[in-house]
């Protein structure tokens, strides 16, 4: 193992920090039992008690004392400036050289990747016609890389037209000692190296993927251009416009089919492979300093259904690079103890000063007190004062009140923290969903994605306690993404601990996931989940969630649910929105997974979206979400139209209040979507039963963003309303984006929303005035992903 400078001093200067850290709780016992004697003796003076004998007096006068508390003192400060130097350099230097290591090798991975690309592509074009020529200029491109040591381009047999590894064109020096004979006859001596054992696995693998995803596209690419030659021959015999006309629709089929076949054959191959794997913070880079880095080559000829026909091999070495790291750390080393030393003078005059400012006053406290030990006739007391200008040091004479007023402050603070500690939750749950950060870096309420073949958008809305609602999307690939959405059970800590336990086991998938048949099979981390909140055992507590793998490239979404079985599709070609039924099975956290395969287990289920599909994905907070009736006078009121439990519309006779329901959500995704206007009637509305709100979105573009916006704004206007008796201190609390939103689809919006206020605490909200609202009871956490 090599054991750099760097890390050698750093280890060294922990052993020192210790050593400081040892002496410095030494000092601070030291203190306290010196502090503790002034207390024992000042205490003796407030009750009238006899003062406590100091057997060690005579041979520590005060003077001498008070020279050790400061020596103590500044020794305490500096092994805590110590301290803090080690908890600040130490990460910061493991940190920085771990950056600058992972930027280096990010650059040389990027430098290497466009090389190896620019070499597969022209490699493809010089096999498909067998130029070895073009080939042997092509290698030539190595020096473009300082760190590529040689380039070899291998490929198919000329006699079987397969790939076997043949080698075509190389600047290998070393090319004789891998090849099955002694002379390197271009397109027909074999190769074996490093990478040969990958390629048994690699070749068909992808000629398996190719077949599946192509299908019979090459057979049709043929059976076209075989159309086309007839046609061509007729055209120049008879010169018939129509033909002419039909051999150009051909052309322009067969250029979108070979496009296609292309598109195809470049994402199977897409990505480099190394060997041994490559990785930015790989710890045997310093033993094992060269990687081939490798590519396929894929392209398809005629009928046959062998695709990989070629790989393109770059050697490199990071011998550079680990220099330049190595020289980085040196200098980082070399400011960081400069920066200790430094930090060190300042910690130790500071200290002094500092001592000398504290210890005066405590030095006169602890002469009068001695004074006091030693006069035996109290009545001779008389007239002699302790006269102290700094307050701080009078607080030891009067520990009692202290106390008391302590007591009062630890109880303030107690219900402080309990409010700081909610507050903290809620952010910190907050940081798990994908959502935009403002110019502060705190999170809004809304997240979105843009790529050229989806659009996704996500919106939450926290209610006043913490819970379990949560949602997140991951880029796996650039083609593929796993996406969640979460409801535990319940509100408070529990949920939240299950909700945050959720997400973490989420992204840890999404790390560990490679598109092979085994990442397909989402429903593994289903069961992960359920096993690990089964063996939590807790009561009442457990999540319902709906995982999805996204192909965006095809559109095939597999799904696998634990107990949230209902999806929400917005058909394009209906031009409605769908409620599809997934498989019903057991909430997480419930059964251990033996007990949940005996009822049939976790299954993945696939539906594909077509080309304007959404899907949508939300917890029941936007469906449920409630409205109180009320009268006139906007007393709350329950519905009397009938006898209790009779159905009254959406409701029935005897609530007290309405929720949002299904069908308004539905009817607002719709009236989005088809660009048109949306009226939103309230029962038993105190405004008057005929005071129906309507939203304009007649000039929707259809986007996902409108969608949800469209949903979150509906909602939040479905709990406000307008009480005559309402003042300016009666404010309604509203996100800037739906206020905008709002602002444009709302045509009540002079009408209730035309009072405003910058929010003081956060800038990402603004208040409506005069206007009132029913309480949000659950969080809003939408999802929606739009295939382009």
């Amino acid at each position: 193992m090599i054991i750099e400078i760097g890390d050698f001093v750093l280890v060294l200067i922990f052993i020192l920090c210790g050593l400081g850290l040892f002496v410095s709780i030494r000092g601070i016992g030291n203190v306290i039992k010196e502090s503790s004697a002034i207390r024992q003796k000042s205490a003796a003076l407030v009750r009238g008690d006899q003062m406590p004998f100091d057997r060690n007096k005579e041979n520590s006068p005060v003077g001498k004392r008070m020279s050790g508390l400061r020596l103590k003192f500044v020794l305490f400060i500096i092994a805590l400036v110590l301290v803090v130097d080690l908890i600040i350099s130490v990460p910061l230097y493991f940190f920085i050289t771990q950056s600058q290591r992972r930027a280096l090798t990010r650059d040389f991975l990027s430098r290497s990747s466009v090389l190896l690309e620019g070499l597969t592509v022209t490699a493809g074009v010089c096999l498909s016609r067998g130029n070895v020529e073009d080939m042997n200029s092509l290698i030539s491109q190595r020096a473009s890389i300082p760190e590529a040591l040689y380039v070899t381009i291998t490929g198919y047999n000329p006699e079987t037209n397969v790939f076997e590894d043949q080698v075509w064109a190389t600047n290998d020096p070393d090319i004789i000692q891998k090849l099955d004979g002694r002379v390197f006859t271009p397109g027909y001596s074999h190769i074996t190296d490093a990478i040969s054992p990958r390629l048994s696995g690699l070749v068909p693998e992808l000629n398996d993927q190719a077949r599946r995803s192509l299908a019979d596209l090459p057979k049709n690419i043929v059976t076209l251009r075989q159309d086309a030659a007839e046609l061509a021959e007729r055209y120049e015999r008879d010169n018939d416009p129509e033909i002419g006309l039909r051999l150009e629709e051909i052309g322009i089929t067969l250029q979108i089919l070979e496009a296609r076949v292309s598109e195809t054959l470049a994402g199977i191959a897409a990505g480099i492979r190394s060997e041994p794997d490559f990785s930015f913070m790989n710890n045997n880079m310093l033993q094992n300093p060269g990687y081939i880095f490798y590519k396929p080559v894929m392209y398809a000829s005629g009928l046959e259904e062998e695709f990989f026909k070629g790989l393109v091999r770059v050697e490199v070495s990071m011998d550079s690079i680990l220099t330049q790291i190595a020289g980085e750390k040196n200098k980082l080393v070399r400011v960081n103890l400069l920066v200790v030393l430094a930090a060190q003078i300042i910690g130790a005059v500071g200290a002094f000063l500092l001592s000398s400012i504290i210890i005066r006053p405590v030095k006169q406290l602890a002469k009068h007190v001695d004074i006091l030990t030693d006069t035996k006739d109290m009545t001779k007391l008389g007239g002699v004062d302790i006269k102290l200008k700094s307050r701080d040091e009078l607080a030891v004479l009067g520990d009692a009140i202290n106390g008391m007023t302590q007591s009062l402050v630890k109880a303030s603070m107690a219900a402080s923290e309990a409010a700081s500690d909610l507050s903290v939750g809620k952010e910190i749950q907050r940081k798990f969903i994908p959502l935009e950060l403002d110019n502060d870096g705190n999170k809004l309420n809304s997240g979105y994605e843009e790529t050229l073949y989806l659009s996704i958008f996500g919106y939450y809305e926290g209610a006043k306690e913490v819970s379990g609602d949560y949602f997140d999307y991951r880029d796996l690939d650039g083609r593929y993404y796993a996406i969640i959405k979460c409801d535990v059970a319940g509100k408070g800590v529990p949920a939240a601990f299950i909700m945050i336990q959720v997400a973490t086991m989420f992204l840890n998938y999404c790390k560990l996931w490679k598109p092979t048949e085994k990442g397909m099979h989402i429903e593994d981390v289903v069961y992960e989940i359920n096993e690990f909140i089964e063996n939590l055992s807790f009561d009442d507590r457990f999540a319902a969630f709906t995982i999805c793998l996204y192909d965006s490239y095809t559109g095939k979404a597999r799904f696998c649910n634990a107990g949230d079985n209902i999806i929400h599709l917005f058909d394009a070609s209906e031009k409605r929105i769908k409620t599809l039924f997934l498989p019903e099975t057991p909430v997480a956290g419930v059964l251990p997974n033996p007990e949940v395969e005996a009822r049939g287990g976790y299954k993945v289920q696939a539906i594909t979206l077509d080309h304007g599909d959404i899907l949508l994905l939300y917890t029941d907070g936007i469906e449920e979400s409630k409205r109180r009736f009320r009268d006139e006078r906007f007393n709350e009121i329950p519905c009397v139209m009938g006898p209790d439990d009779t159905l009254h519309e959406n409701h029935t006779a005897g609530q007290w209040a309405e929720e949002l329901g299904n069908e308004r959500v539905q009817g607002i995704i719709n009236a989005v979507m088809n660009r048109q206007i949306y009226t939103l009637h309230k029962w038993h509305n105190g405004e008057g039963d005929d005071k129906d709100l309507q939203f304009d979105f007649t000039s929707s573009k259809g986007t996902v963003e409108e969608v949800i916006l469209a949903m979150v704004s509906v909602e939040k206007v479905f709990r406000c309303y307008l009480n005559p008796e309402a003042t300016e201190d009666d404010m309604v609390q509203v996100d800037r984006i739906i206020d905008t939103f709002l602002k444009k689809h709302f045509l009540q919006y002079r009408k209730y929303c035309s009072l405003t206020l910058e929010d003081q605490v956060n800038s990402s909200y603004i208040c409506y005035t005069n206007i009132c609202e029913d309480e949000q009871y659950d969080d809003l956490t939408i999802l929606g992903i739009k295939r382009k």
